[in-house]
């Protein structure tokens, strides 16, 4: 519990920097770049988020070429995604160095959240109730 309280779910992981816990994951001081702050703590869950987020900033960073947009842009885009790749191979590295029988466990519990994660619609945060508008005479 008090590991809980003193940490926040951001859209790719948990992190542990103050103001954004307080807000409950939802006001990071630097903007979901997470890969390059030291509160960051992913876990092997998230690896499917992290590999989409990888996909999707290689995608905006095609894009910005054709924008022609200035280096910086590019570099950064390049830096995030360099950053999230670097995180995603430590992690996959340090489950493979588990004993056989954690790293089930692990990959058992990170395909479970993957799936309840999959399932939520991101849009709403959390599932709505199947309501009908009806309109008042």
């Amino acid at each position: 519990m008090r590991w809980q309280s003193q940490s926040g779910r951001g859209r790719r992981t948990t992190t542990i920097e103050p103001s954004n816990v307080k807000a409950g994951g939802k006001q990071c001081p630097i903007r979901f770049q997470c890969a390059g702050c030291g509160f960051y703590r992913p876990d092997p869950p998230y690896l499917p988020a992290i590999e989409e987020h990888v996909n999707a900033l290689n995608a905006d960073r095609e894009t910005a070429h054709a924008m022609d947009v200035d280096d910086f842009v590019i570099r950064n885009l390049t830096d995030q995604a360099t950053a999230f790749i670097q995180i995603a191979t430590a992690m996959r590295e340090k489950v493979q160095d588990l004993p056989e029988a954690e790293r089930a466990e692990v990959e058992t519990a990170s395909a479970v959240l993957s799936k309840v994660r999959a399932s939520r619609d991101p849009s709403a945060g959390r599932p709505l109730l199947p309501l009908t508008v009806k309109d008042t005479p």
